[in-house]
């Protein structure tokens, strides 16, 4: 049996130093407020957040909020571009308003506009930025992860699956039928999605190597990359390397991933009794004639009954095992018959006879699907980079190993990423770089059967959860047990475990030169040439122990390989001058 409920998911960090960290939260105090600039004048999209917690909103177009925090002791932290931030505790107060002063140091901050850089104090768009710090706060599979509960408008639905990117909503969905994917850039270079598949994905890219993410939120997107960025766009910008001496560098950061059911979930006994209580409300346990036949008053009660579970508790035979397990709810005599016990009063006036089998539902042993089908997920990732630098030339160089361990047994997840990045200046009027990364990876799908459009559970988790709590997946003689409880609709999801294998695997590299020609201090040329290339490979194998779920066919394979490749090339005329020293005259001319 299976209820809709969410999942509470922890995560314990450990970063060379041991950091246990667990949060319990329950949302019990409502607080509402207004956020105003330092004029008084509403602050639609400022970030309100719970500090240490993942709970973050934004506010609406007259600035006003309402968030849930766990207790008075709660902080709530309030941001907004080109604001200085602020955090304040919540105490016994229930409506809080703030007000928020300019942050003339994060003005003068320069941010990625697209085609080039700019003063946060000049851009009129909506815009919001994440740093590599706030990046590396927590430990993440992807950037899409990294830059969650970060951006105000910037929606992103996590997937818990090991390898999968979440789905990513700038202020909203577009099109009914038409992609609401953003445009991603990378150190400028759009992806090319051609028909529906990218060259290069964010599942590719190391999050340790990202310096900051710029995400385009208005009209501004569109004048910049035309219709490609009507779903917003991200623009994200990798490290490089820096002046000064050579620096080796090393992080490791281990995380510990489990599932929290917060479904009160029946045991065997439970679930029997009111199995029971089902049928005979539903004057289907014990036939009673026509003095339990009106439906329009209370059935009559009845006493449990080990022929009449037999009877009536559909494929309970089917299943031995499962049998057993609701028979441990009566005594028996050493000859095979069922112990009774004498009736009461009031037990013989609902019909009963004088003698009743003895039951006690407790005795009715149970089986935990979920702590068999799920495990402790363990992430590692660990990064050892190299930088150098000179008046000349800049390099960097980072190797990343991430290895997820999915929560569900038969998900995981491993990457190796690359990134080279340098360039080289033998004068003051030309430049010359080039960014290299490449990454392999490989994704265990996890159990999926073939007819996905069918209704119903299918991965192992759902799977799990649909199984009935008396029945068991092995037999006294370790054999399997195909359709615990006897329903032949519900296959033993244990089995599949190591019979069925989908396995995706990709190997990706993105490359990048540049050439850049100073004519004067304020006139310069640059050409950028990109090429973006993707190998990737689907292959899935069932064995010949494995289950009918879904359609699945036993002892089949299949192998899919797709190969995308794709190239760049755009030339820049920039144009920067500065006149009186007052008055700032920008031009970029791009042709793609």
């Amino acid at each position: 049996m299976r209820t809709n409920s969410a999942n509470c998911r922890h995560v314990t960090v450990f970063t060379f130093l041991v950091l246990l960290t667990l949060t319990s939260f329950s949302q019990n105090i409502a607080v509402t407020g207004k956020v105003t600039g330092n004029n008084g004048e509403p602050l639609e999209g400022a970030t309100i957040s719970i500090k240490g917690t993942s709970v973050s909103i934004v506010t609406k177009k007259d600035g006003t909020f309402s968030i849930n925090a766990p207790s008075e002791n709660s902080v709530l932290v309030i941001s907004y571009t080109g604001y200085e931030s602020i955090e304040t505790r919540i105490g016994s107060r229930r409506e809080i308003n703030l007000s928020l002063d300019l942050a003339g140091n994060v003005l003068t901050d320069v941010v990625v506009v697209g085609y080039g850089t700019q003063k946060k104090s000049d851009v009129t768009g909506a815009l919001s930025r994440i740093t590599s710090d706030e990046i590396r706060e927590r430990p993440a599979q992807n950037i899409l992860q990294a830059i969650q509960g970060k951006a105000a408008g910037v929606h992103v639905t996590s997937n818990l699956k090991p390898g999968e990117l979440p789905v990513v909503r700038i202020r909203g969905n577009r099109s009914i039928g038409a992609s609401n994917e953003p445009l991603y850039v990378i150190d400028g270079i759009p992806m090319v999605n051609a028909l529906g598949v990218n060259s290069f994905t964010m599942s590719d890219i190391n999050p340790n190597d990202i310096a900051s993410v710029e995400i385009l939120k208005d009209a501004s997107a569109t004048a910049i990359y035309g219709s490609r960025g009507a779903n917003g766009v991200v623009l994200i910008t990798t490290h490089k390397g820096k002046k000064g001496r050579v620096s080796l560098n090393y992080s490791s950061t281990v995380s510990v991933d489990s599932y929290k059911s917060l479904t009160n979930w029946m045991d065997g006994g439970e679930y029997i009794d009111r199995w029971r209580l089902s049928l005979i409300n539903g004057r289907l346990y014990k036939d009673l004639g026509a003095a339990n036949s009106n439906l329009n008053v209370p059935a009559i009660m009845w006493y449990p009954d080990p022929d009449l579970d037999k009877q009536r508790m559909g494929g309970l035979t089917a299943d031995p095992v499962a049998l057993a397990s609701v028979m441990m709810g009566y005594e028996w005599n050493p000859d095979g018959t069922v112990k009774t016990r004498p009736t009461t009063a009031s037990e013989q006036a609902l019909g009963w006879p004088a003698q009743i089998p003895i039951y006690n539902s407790r005795n009715i042993r149970s089986f935990d699907w979920l702590d068999a089908a799920t495990r402790t997920g363990i992430s590692q990732n660990h990064q050892i980079s190299l930088t150098s630098g000179t008046d000349i030339t800049r390099l960097l160089i980072s190797l990343n190993y991430y290895n997820q361990e999915g929560v569900q047994k038969d998900q995981d997840y491993k990457r190796y990423t690359a990134n080279i990045n340098g360039d080289l200046s033998p004068t003051k009027w030309f430049t010359l770089g080039t960014s290299i990364i490449a990454t392999l990876s490989t994704q265990n799908f996890g159990i999926l059967g073939p007819n996905t459009s069918n209704t119903g559970s299918k991965d192992l988790y759902s799977r799990a959860t649909d199984q009935f709590p008396y029945a068991l997946p092995f037999d006294d003689n370790g054999f399997a047990v195909r359709n615990p409880g006897g329903n032949i609709s519900l296959w033993n999801p244990l089995i599949d475990i190591d019979q069925v294998l989908n396995e995706r695997r990709s190997a990706a590299i993105l490359t990048g030169v540049f050439s850049e020609v100073k004519f004067t201090s304020w006139l310069r040329y640059r050409v950028n040439f990109s090429a973006q290339y993707r190998q990737f490979r689907s292959s899935s194998w069932t064995g010949p122990n494995a289950t009918s779920h879904l359609t699945n066919r036993p002892n089949t394979a299949s192998y899919n390989t797709q190969e995308n490749f794709s190239w760049v090339v755009e030339n820049l005329l920039y144009a920067d001058k500065t006149l009186a020293d007052i008055h700032k005259f920008n031009l970029t001319l791009l042709q793609s």
